[in-house]
């Protein structure tokens, strides 16, 4: 993880030197110029996806339910469910992505008008709820359609899924690959040395998770600053906003736990909004 921060930060102390050598080219005078170009920009991002729910697409779905904290191992055994499945109502959580988002583009100017086509790449890790699970065990959960009541002196009372009743989900994170449609402005003037910019896009995304990969469409909204260099270079900095249309993703593989009678491989619905937002920092070539 250190060396993606170290890249991060000499990234953008290359760029601000550069651009603090070379001096200020008219952002108006460069919007009279119908120009093709390519861009390039890191994204750091912050997840803002909904409650996570799933449910067995050939049963009815009773509990859900997350291993227990203190586990050693994240192996779950179809005869010993009292013992590991212990969290109710279990849902996994995602982390921010701060050192791997990145973007590219090609467009064409007109102006003060712009249209691109843009590709991002975007990974959410799963979440450990305050590193307190062992063994890489808040990356599974199980999906029951039988349950029952267990109890100790300790814990209290509490329901998990009964023997050959459930299957297993393990969640290695989420890739968001999207291809997206941009129209954008930059409002430009001669005594701004920045010239700000808007854009609106649409398009689709392709989402991996769980060994599966679908695609849903997608919009998103950009804001921010223009540096003009010269006349084939810019700089920008600004925002971004990134939600995908549609929740449900169907057909989801699940795993069985060892020693289970289950001889039918078995699938599973997930329900989960994805949506996120950050900053955005390049440059623009122009050609």
């Amino acid at each position: 993880m250190k060396y993606k921060k170290t890249f991060t930060v000499t990234a953008l102390v290359l760029l601000t030197s550069f651009t603090h050598f070379i001096p200020f080219y008219s952002p108006a005078r460069a919007s009279t110029i119908h120009n093709f170009y390519i861009s390039g920009k890191y994204m750091p991002t912050a997840s803002h996806f909904g409650i996570f729910s799933a449910k067995e697409e050939q049963s009815f779905t009773k509990v859900l339910v997350g291993l227990d904290q203190r586990l050693s191992h994240n192996i779950i055994n179809n005869n010993d469910t009292a013992k590991s499945l212990k969290v109710q109502n279990y849902s996994f959580k995602y982390k921010n992505n701060p050192f791997l988002g990145f973007a590219g583009a090609i467009g064409y100017s007109i102006g003060n008008s712009r249209i691109e086509l843009e590709v991002s790449h975007e990974i959410f890790d799963t979440k450990n709820p305050g590193n307190n699970y062992l063994n890489d065990s808040h990356k599974y959960c199980a999906l029951s359609h039988g349950s029952h009541i267990c109890s100790d002196g300790n814990s209290g009372d509490w329901y998990t899924a009964k023997t050959d009743k459930f299957v297993l989900l393990k969640n290695e994170g989420l890739l968001d690959v999207s291809f997206m449609l941009n129209a954008c402005y930059d409002i430009t003037t001669e005594k701004m040395p920045f010239s700000p910019y808007i854009c609106a896009g649409i398009g689709t995304d392709l989402i991996s998770m769980f060994e599966t990969t679908q695609n849903k469409i997608s919009y998103q909204g950009k804001l921010g600053l223009n540096y003009t260099i010269n006349s084939r270079v810019s700089v920008f900095a600004g925002g971004h906003f990134h939600k995908v249309i549609g929740n449900e993703f169907k057909g989801i593989p699940t795993l069985l736990p060892d020693g289970s009678n289950i001889k039918v491989q078995q699938s599973a619905t997930v329900t989960l909004d994805v949506c996120h937002f950050g900053l955005e920092i390049g440059s623009r070539f122009f050609f």
